[in-house]
């Protein structure tokens, strides 16, 4: 019964593309909440209302569980396909480059020069374009090997969970616009858009059930009223954030990469690579 169930959805696409139209509607999930971020930043600064400010940071993290949860969804069901790999790629640009980008630029540097007030912003959306163009011409397997660059994902956990964090009382005392603090959340950024640009090789956590999971029930716990529990699981996430983009470059090893890209291409069907001499070894994984 089960051969003949599998030859009538083979011949039935709607039937046969559920597979894939799962996977697909997460995705588009996570898009809608990069957008009303995005809208929800605006409101805050017309209406001059933080609160406004924290919603839209949740929003960002919330849709980076979702985006992590596409892609295991599509493994998980074999309903991987060129549709789902391309739409996650301006779901990443919307969701983790444009909005963290308007989320900075609302919440700091409010007193200063407007030039330098848009400077930060703009090099946030560039640099998560450069990025994302990089990785679909260099990286076709969608990081199945590692990552070649931080993930953009990684900037917008560290704007969107300090932004939450110094939007809830009592910890708003600790402004994104002036102090340290500041200082701090400005470097940080700057140093963590360099990142995504460069070659510095990094793992891809989402594949980790072990990783992924957890880091799911940290962003519900964002979600709860107790303030002080949604703030110490911000703390959380924010800390591993921090130190998976300092010491991830540490678990990835040439060997394992090249192993890892050779099964996504055997999955994929894709012909095998050719061995790159030592020298050129940089520039063909990246």
């Amino acid at each position: 019964m089960n051969k003949h169930f599998e030859r009538f959805t083979r011949s039935h696409p709607l039937f046969f593309n559920w597979r894939q139209l799962i996977p697909s509607i997460v995705t588009l999930a996570a898009m809608l909440s990069g957008f009303l971020s995005i809208l929800l930043t605006f409101e805050g600064m017309h209406k001059g209302n933080p609160d406004l400010y924290r919603l839209s940071a949740q929003l960002i993290m919330l849709a980076m569980i979702l985006d992590g949860l596409d892609g295991n969804l599509a493994r998980w069901l074999k309903g991987q396909s060129e549709f789902g790999a391309e739409l996650d790629t301006y779901v990443d640009l919307t969701a983790f480059g444009i909005a963290p980008a308007i989320l900075i630029f609302a919440v700091t540097l409010q007193s200063k020069d407007p030039m330098w007030r848009v400077l930060l912003p703009s090099a946030v959306a560039l640099s998560g374009v450069v990025r994302l163009a990089r990785f679909k011409v260099r990286d076709p397997l969608r990081g199945q090997g590692g990552y070649a660059g931080l993930p953009i994902t990684a900037n917008a956990g560290w704007v969107s969970m300090l932004v939450f964090i110094s939007q809830t009382p009592p910890y708003d005392q600790f402004s994104l616009n002036q102090g340290w603090m500041a200082i701090l959340f400005l470097t940080g950024t700057a140093v963590f858009i360099t990142l995504q640009v460069t070659n510095l090789r990094y793992p891809k956590p989402t594949k980790k059930a072990a990783l992924f999971i957890p880091c799911m029930f940290l962003v519900g716990l964002m979600f709860v009223p107790g303030k002080q529990l949604s703030v110490r699981a911000a703390v959380l996430m924010l800390s591993l954030g921090v130190l998976y983009i300092l010491i991830g470059p540490l678990f990835v090893k040439g060997v394992e990469v090249h192993k890892a890209r050779r099964e996504a291409r055997l999955a994929a069907g894709l012909p095998q690579e050719q061995e790159p001499d030592e020298d050129e070894d940089e520039d063909v994984d990246a």
